[in-house]
C-alpha cells in the first residue's frame, strides 16, 4: 500500500514539474525512507511548500472603487498607479468596479454607472475597468473585475438601483428594546446596536463594540456592570467623555430627550429590566443595517441580475478574472422575507410554525447571545448552500463565456464566526465541529470552486509572539488568522493573507512585520487598500519587501489541480500501513 502511493505520489510530483517549476519537493518531501506519519504531518501545509520551492507568490493590491475614485478617474491617474504597483513588484490588481452602491464603473448594458460621489462628477466617457485592462496588460500584471455582489444601494447616500427594485431587498430581523428604572420610568431604545445615537434617540453599546464611545456636549451615558448602574455620566458636564464597553455589561447612550432621560430618571446602583418586541423591516429602512442595501441573495431575479453582470464583465473585457466580494447575507439578520420562509420550508420539507422564533429569539437584555431555536442550525446550512450555489452558478457563467477565466473570491477570515453572514468558505472536507454546525455543513465548502481565495486577516498585531509580549489574544493576530484560514481551505485553493493598511497608520515597522506574517502564512498577501498604500507613501515599504518579481500562484497553470491530487495521494494512511 505505502510503496503504491509513493509510486503514485512520484509520478504527481513529476507532473508538477512538468509545468515548468522547477520544484524541489521530491527531494525534501517525498523522500524513500519517509514515514507515513511524517507524510501525514506535511500535507497540512503542502500548498503553501509547493508555492514556496517553486519561488510562487500572489501579491494583490485591492482597489476600492470609491476610495480611489478621484484618482482614478483619468487615464493618467490609472497609468500613474499601475506604475507603481510594477515597480513595486505586485503581480495581480482587483479593481472594484461594482462598489457597494450597486453602481458600476465601466460601460454596461445591465447596471447603472456611477455618475456623482459625494460631489464628485464622473467622467462619463471613462471606462475605469478597460483603462486597468490596458494598463496592465502593458505591464505584465493581472487584472481582476471585483464586485460586491449582493449589496445594490448606499443607504447613508440613499443611492443605488435597490432603490428601484426594493421587491429584491433582504428583509432584517431585530429587536425594539424599552427600558425600565425601579421606579417604573421608562424609554424606548433605537433598533440596533453599537450605532448611534441620532437626535433624540437612547442606544445601547454591547461589549461587541470594542472601540471606546465618545460623547458630544449634548449627550449623556449610564455604564451598567452585571445588572446595575455603575456611572452616569454627562457629556456635556465632564471630560470623562471616552467610555468603554463593561465585558459583562453594556452601555446606554442618549442624545437630546434620550440623555434627558438619562439623567432625570437613571441612578448609580440601580438595577435596569428590559421588555422587547421582535420586528422584521425592509434592509432599506432597517437602521440595524446602516450602509449596504443587500438584496435577498435567494430572490431569484436578484440572482439572475447579478450573474448577468459577470456574465456581460466575462464577454466584453479580456480579463484575467472576477473577484466576488459581499458575496454573502448583509449579517445573522437577514435574510427573513416570506419568500426565504417559504424556500426553507421546502428545503427541510416541513412547515415552520413559528417564525422567525423558531429560527432564533433575542434576550431583551443587551449584550446577551440570541437564543437557538428548533432549526438554527439548519437555518445556517441552508443560507451556506444558497452562497454556495451562487457560486457555482457564476462559475458556469464565467465558463461558458470565457473558458478559462478566473474566479476568486473575498471573504473575512473569522471562520468561527462567518456562519452569521451564511458563507462556508473553506474546503468541503474541513470539518471543525463548532457547535452551530450539521453534520452535513461541511458539505456546502466552496473554497475548490474558486482559483484562489483571499481572506481579511484584519488586525493590528502580526504575530502570535507579539500578542504573547503585549498580553493580548494571539489568536487576534494576522498570523493566527492565515493559519486558520489555511486549516479551513485545506490545500483546496491558494490563500492570500489580506492585511489592512490602515490598522497600520503612523507604524511603518509594524506594517512590515503585517506582510510579512501574511506571506510567512499563506501563499501571498492582498493589500487592502491602495488608497491607504498612497495616502501614507509606502511604496518603498512594498518595493523593499518584494524586491524581486514573483509569479503568483494563480498564474501558473494546472498547479491548483495538481496539488489537490497530490494532496489526494497522500491523505493520511490507515494505521500500520
Amino acid at each position: 500500500m505505502w510503496r503504491s502511493r509513493f509510486t503514485a505520489t512520484r509520478a504527481l510530483a513529476a507532473g508538477l514539474f512538468a509545468l515548468g517549476l522547477g520544484l524541489q519537493v521530491v527531494d525534501s518531501a517525498f523522500a524513500a525512507e519517509e514515514t507515513a506519519a511524517m507524510k501525514n504531518a506535511r500535507i497540512a501545509n503542502l500548498t503553501t511548500a509547493i508555492t514556496r520551492q517553486a519561488n510562487l507568490e500572489g501579491r494583490v493590491m485591492w482597489m476600492d472603487g470609491t476610495a480611489n475614485l478621484v484618482k482614478l478617474s483619468t487615464p493618467e491617474g490609472v497609468s500613474e498607479i499601475f506604475q507603481k504597483c510594477r515597480d513595486a513588484n505586485i503581480n495581480t490588481v482587483v479593481v472594484d468596479v461594482k462598489p457597494l452602491s450597486g453602481h458600476v464603473l465601466y460601460n454596461s448594458k445591465i447596471a447603472p454607472r456611477l455618475q456623482e460621489w459625494k460631489g464628485f462628477a464622473y467622467p462619463p466617457g471613462h471606462d475605469l475597468l478597460l483603462m486597468a485592462m490596458l494598463e496592465g496588460r502593458r505591464r505584465g500584471i493581472r487584472v481582476y473585475a471585483g464586485i460586491n455582489v449582493f449589496s445594490d444601494a448606499h443607504k447613508l447616500l440613499k443611492s443605488g438601483p435597490l432603490y428601484e427594485r426594493p421587491e429584491w431587498q433582504a428583509i432584517v430581523y431585530d429587536i425594539q428594546r424599552t427600558v425600565y428604572t425601579p421606579s417604573g420610568a421608562s424609554a424606548p431604545l433605537a433598533v440596533g446596536e453599537n450605532q448611534g445615537p441620532e437626535k433624540d434617540e437612547l442606544v445601547v453599546y454591547t461589549p461587541a463594540h470594542q472601540q471606546t464611545k465618545v460623547l458630544g456636549p449634548e449627550d449623556a451615558a449610564v455604564v451598567v456592570e452585571g445588572n446595575r448602574v455603575t456611572a452616569l455620566v454627562d457629556g456635556g458636564l465632564t471630560e470623562l467623555g471616552r467610555l468603554t464597553v463593561p465585558s459583562d455589561g453594556y452601555l446606554l447612550v442618549g442624545r437630546g430627550t434620550g440623555a434627558r432621560w438619562l439623567l432625570e430618571h437613571v441612578e448609580v446602583g440601580q438595577p435596569l429590566t428590559f421588555t422587547g418586541k421582535e420586528v422584521l423591516q425592509p434592509i432599506l429602512e432597517a437602521p440595524s443595517e446602516r450602509v449596504g442595501g443587500f438584496v435577498n441573495p435567494s430572490h431569484p431575479e436578484a440572482r439572475a441580475y447579478l450573474l448577468s453582470i459577470i456574465r456581460e464583465l466575462a464577454n466584453d473585457y479580456a480579463l484575467d478574472g472576477i473577484v466576488l466580494d459581499r458575496m454573502r447575507y448583509s449579517s445573522l439578520r437577514t435574510d427573513f422575507s416570506p419568500l426565504s420562509r417559504q424556500q426553507f420550508e421546502e428545503y427541510l420539507g416541513k412547515k415552520v410554525e413559528n417564525f422567525p422564533q423558531d429560527i432564533y429569539t433575542y434576550d431583551a437584555i443587551p449584550g446577551r447571545p440570541i437564543v437557538r431555536g428548533p432549526y438554527f442550525k439548519e437555518w445556517l446550512e441552508w443560507r451556506a448552500r444558497n452562497i454556495t450555489r451562487f457560486v457555482e452558478e457564476a462559475r458556469e457563467v464565467v465558463q461558458r463565456s470565457r473558458p478559462g477565466l478566473a474566479l476568486a473570491a473575498y471573504v473575512g477570515s473569522w471562520y468561527e464566526e462567518y456562519f452569521g453572514v451564511g458563507v462556508n468558505w473553506g474546503a468541503e472536507d474541513f470539518v471543525a465541529g463548532y457547535d452551530w454546525m450539521t453534520p452535513t455543513y461541511p458539505s456546502t465548502g466552496y473554497a475548490r470552486k474558486v482559483d484562489w481565495l483571499t481572506t481579511g486577516c484584519y488586525y493590528r498585531t502580526s504575530s502570535r509572539d507579539d500578542a504573547r509580549q503585549l498580553g493580548e489574544d494571539e489568536e487576534r493576530t494576522v498570523e493566527a488568522a492565515a493559519q486558520l484560514s489555511l486549516k479551513a481551505i485545506n490545500d483546496a485553493t491558494f490563500l492570500y493573507a489580506g492585511i489592512q493598511v490602515l490598522d497600520y497608520y503612523g507604524k511603518p515597522d509594524e506594517f512590515r512585520k503585517a506582510l510579512l506574517a501574511a506571506t510567512q502564512n499563506s501563499q501571498g498577501v492582498m493589500l487592502f487598500d491602495l488608497v491607504y498604500i498612497e495616502e501614507y507613501n509606502w511604496w518603498n515599504i512594498l518595493s523593499d519587501l518584494f524586491s524581486r518579481p514573483k509569479r503568483a500562484p494563480h498564474d501558473v497553470p494546472g498547479l491548483r489541480t495538481a496539488i489537490q491530487q497530490t494532496r489526494k495521494v497522500l491523505e493520511p494512511l490507515p494505521s500500520g500501513q
